[in-house]
């Protein structure tokens, strides 16, 4: 029998906004831990808040009668990140993060609008990965988020930031504040424009139609457009998933099974030239696992991107119709990369408008024209707002 303990530890704490004041400051511990086995080449899995040797006997029981298969676990490796860990966010005071809320909230009334909801959340996170075949690795880090949404005359507007270190609460309370008084009354348009999204808005495309086919389990499963290795599917893009990226949301010197982080080109230039996958999946395609294992609440182990970086050649001042966010991406087929999505404090020049945009994820990647000079990390996506030529607006 092999066995594997997963174990995170956090410290969060959070302010909650409702109509531009502080409504909850509030803080929690949390202890999780997950427990796999392998007998006989089936796993049992259990998780609990503590951890006990009785949960490896349940485990145990649950191999027994398990459908899902793995002959071993990983051994571990270890690979050096910089920029996951602020100790400020460790050291602040309730006073601080109320400092904080006071900041962004300050900000977006001088617009004189109504910040009707938002948050602010400080985590301080250990995780560690013990098996039977000798690892025992972990690490610290931390994150810090802050949302605000404004609403102005029936308009409404709102900003995210999020980081490993502490933000420009400030700025999310202006742009937050800009955006509802900017987007008053949209006109309705239709017909053939250049588009330009936001790092916003290509995050929200690309997480719920690309990203899930790029995963070696979906391949397997039949789940995935993008069958062929060495074929050009994305134009001149090139997407590099990066679980080391220096102060990236998602980098870790070790996934959550214990395997190594690593840079990899998924797309050159277009081509696909890799999938992502987690150790389990690896082992039945015969390929070398991607650190790409990622827990949810959970902690059971998926497959992941980390870090998505977008690269292209041609940087430019952007015109068209400019996107900050867009609604309805999660309705977005990941099997096809079909999507029907409306745009959110979307601009023609300074007018506010408001359109729908229908396509197909591979199709507008291959509409790309030019990237941005803003690059910012949204959620697991690092890049610019891109422009697209030629894209239908109903």
């Amino acid at each position: 029998m092999d066995w594997e303990v997963f174990e995170v530890e956090s410290l969060t704490r959070t302010a909650k906004i409702e109509r531009g004041r502080l409504k909850i400051l509030e803080g929690w511990k949390e202890r999780r831990v997950g427990v796999r086995v392998v007998e006989n080449g089936r796993v049992g899995f259990v998780t609990s808040n503590e951890f006990s040797k009785d949960l490896i006997e349940e485990a145990l029981k649950l191999a027994k009668i398990s459908e899902e298969k793995l002959d071993r676990f990983p051994k571990g490796e270890f690979t050096k990140v910089e920029g996951i860990y602020d100790r400020r966010i460790e050291n602040l005071r309730p006073e601080d993060i109320r400092e904080f809320v006071d900041e962004m909230v300050n900000s977006a009334l001088s617009y004189r609008v109504n910040p009707s909801q938002g948050e602010v959340e400080l985590t301080v996170e250990r995780v560690r990965i013990v098996n039977s075949l000798g690892t025992d690795m972990e690490y610290k880090s931390t994150y810090c988020s802050a949302y605000l949404e404004c609403v102005c005359d029936g308009s409404s507007g709102f900003e995210v930031e999020e980081s490993r270190s502490l933000i420009d609460f400030e700025g999310v309370g202006r742009k937050a504040g800009e955006l509802a008084v900017a987007s008053k009354n949209p006109e309705k348009i239709e017909g053939m424009y250049n588009v330009v999204l936001s790092p916003i808005a290509v995050h929200q495309i690309l997480s719920y139609t690309l990203y899930p086919a790029i995963t070696l389990e979906n391949v397997l499963k039949g789940k995935s457009p993008l069958t062929d290795l060495g074929k050009n599917y994305l134009g001149n893009l090139t997407l590099v998933d990066d679980g080391t990226l220096a102060g990236g949301l998602f980098t870790s010197p070790f996934d959550d099974e214990g395997v190594g982080t690593k840079r990899k080109v998924v797309f050159d230039r277009g081509v696909l030239r890799t999938y992502l996958t987690d150790f389990r999946h690896a082992l039945i395609a015969n390929v070398s696992p991607t650190g790409n294992c990622i827990r949810g609440d959970d902690l059971y182990p998926r497959t992941s991107p980390t870090n998505v970086v977008l690269e292209f050649d041609e940087v430019a001042q952007l015109e068209g119709v400019y996107v900050h966010s867009l609604i309805g991406a999660h309705t977005s087929n990941p099997v096809s990369g079909d999507f029907s999505l409306e745009t959110m404090n979307a601009f023609l020049g300074d007018k506010p408008v408001r359109a729908m945009i229908y396509g197909n994820v591979y199709d507008l990647i291959k509409k790309i024209t030019a990237f941005g000079r803003d690059v910012r990390q949204v959620e697991n996506t690092v890049t610019p707002s891109i422009e697209f030529e030629e894209v239908k607006l109903v």
